[in-house]
């Protein structure tokens, strides 16, 4: 009996090992999901939502592609400062002193005003 329960904790580890190796960053956080949850909080619109939403692909295609080309982590952990910076740039200036606590700096102010632009220019 204890030789039958052994065997079938070896293949279930040896069957989580390679589901675990399966995906090209298999022991990489995802931070991603978090920073959404907080966003979701500030009751965000449809399109800021989806905005959202396609940063954290474009976030996790950098995952992927970082362990898949062997760049490491480092790349993917240093996108996702870009990937929150992006996601807090869709938020309105209420909704950003609500997430903060403070006004924009320049930059975020930029970044902001940038995303406006961006969506005036597809609305064309």
């Amino acid at each position: 009996m204890l030789k039958k329960l052994a065997i079938v904790a070896a293949v279930l580890l040896a069957f989580g090992a390679t589901q675990a190796f399966a995906t090209p960053a298999p022991f990489c956080w995802d931070n991603t999901d978090q920073v959404i949850k907080k966003l979701k909080r500030l009751d965000l619109n449809t399109e800021q939502l989806k905005d959202v939403f396609v940063y954290q692909e474009a976030h996790r295609d950098v995952m992927k592609r970082a362990h898949t080309e062997g760049l490491g982590c480092r790349v993917h952990e240093n996108h996702e400062a870009q990937f929150v910076k992006q996601s807090v740039g869709v938020l309105t200036d209420e909704q950003f002193e609500k997430y903060t606590g403070r006004e924009r700096n320049e930059e975020e102010v930029l970044i902001y005003d940038n995303y406006l632009l961006v969506k005036e220019v597809a609305a064309l």
